[in-house]
């Protein structure tokens, strides 16, 4: 769990270098969690992030699966129907951390097609 929580925070401290703005971390619902809610350039951003040293349970790429992308959309459509947000533009990202790198995917539903 603290690791997890390292991973979030250096996708946190990336984003907010890149000018986004964090409106909520591990945001929690009936059909999941979303690790950060940002919003950029008028867009809600969703990001989910995986992390790792190692490929012992494979790359953190291969984690974000399809049934995982399907309970972050829907916890994302939770949210922007709680928060009044339904017509506002969003999108879902990953953020991997591996090996202390950072790589950002952005609108990541073509990944899991």
């Amino acid at each position: 769990m603290k690791k997890g929580l390292a991973y979030e925070k250096k996708a946190v401290d990336y984003l907010l270098k890149k000018g986004y703005q964090i409106l909520e971390r591990n945001y929690r619902c009936p059909y999941g969690e979303i690790d950060i809610v940002a919003l950029k350039d008028s867009e809600i951003v969703f990001v989910e992030v995986k992390g790792g040293v190692t490929e012992d349970m494979g790359h953190p790429v291969e984690r974000f699966t399809k049934t995982k992308f399907e309970r972050v959309l829907k916890s994302a459509y939770h949210y922007l129907e709680k928060k009044g947000f339904e017509e506002h533009p969003f999108r879902i990202d990953l953020i991997v951390v591996y090996r202390g790198k950072i790589r950002h995917f952005q609108n990541i539903s073509l990944l899991c097609e």
